[in-house]
């Protein structure tokens, strides 16, 4: 029978044992604490695309609120292709435009500036209602998207073309799991 002994100088104290282990798993798992429903922010020369139809948008989820930015870009897939019924089913309340119906207006070049999902202490002052009850909740995503406007004449460059900076839009999950945008806002300009 063979018994095991140890040397007590070839084992790691046990902190020193703890912290490598940490640092294995950051190393092995970097994604680990990333949260899955806040999009990542876009270097300044990236953006995306919603054209008037769905084959000329980079995105692939339009009508899927199964996310935050897929209930985004269904929310200007409204505006841009001119279809009210997107607008309902990204807000998850009707809303009505007369003049949108069957109507694209333009393409829009997007890019996400800020994300992050709200925490009690950071709830914005922008989320008071007139009655200063908070209309944003804990757990709620907040993106902050630039967004250039295009026309029939195209996109000019950004040069030319002032970027509209800022607007805001808090999305909150239901309890089916859908994702809808409940408010936005941009800055006076």
């Amino acid at each position: 029978m063979h018994t095991l002994a140890f040397d007590c100088q070839t084992m790691p104290h046990p902190a020193t044992r703890a912290f490598l282990t940490v640092l294995i798993a950051l190393w092995a798992f970097p994604a680990a604490g990333k949260d899955p429903d806040v999009p990542p922010v876009d270097p300044p020369n990236r953006w995306h695309r919603m054209g008037p139809t769905d084959a000329e948008s980079s995105s692939r989820c339009i009508g899927q609120l199964i996310s935050p930015i897929c209930t985004l870009e269904t929310l200007l897939a409204c505006f841009d292709h001119g279809i009210n019924a997107l607008c309902t089913l990204a807000t998850g309340r009707k809303i009505r435009a007369e003049y949108m119906d069957g109507r694209g207006k333009g393409t829009t070049l997007y890019r996400v500036v800020m994300a992050r999902r709200l925490t009690p202490r950071d709830i914005p002052r922008r989320c008071l209602n007139d009655d200063l009850e908070p209309t944003c909740k804990a757990g709620d995503v907040q993106i902050t998207l630039s967004e250039r406007s295009c026309w029939s004449y195209g996109c000019p460059p950004p040069d030319k073309d002032p970027v509209k900076m800022g607007t805001t839009y808090n999305l909150r999950k239901e309890g089916d799991g859908r994702w809808i945008v409940y408010e936005w806002y941009s800055p006076p300009y």
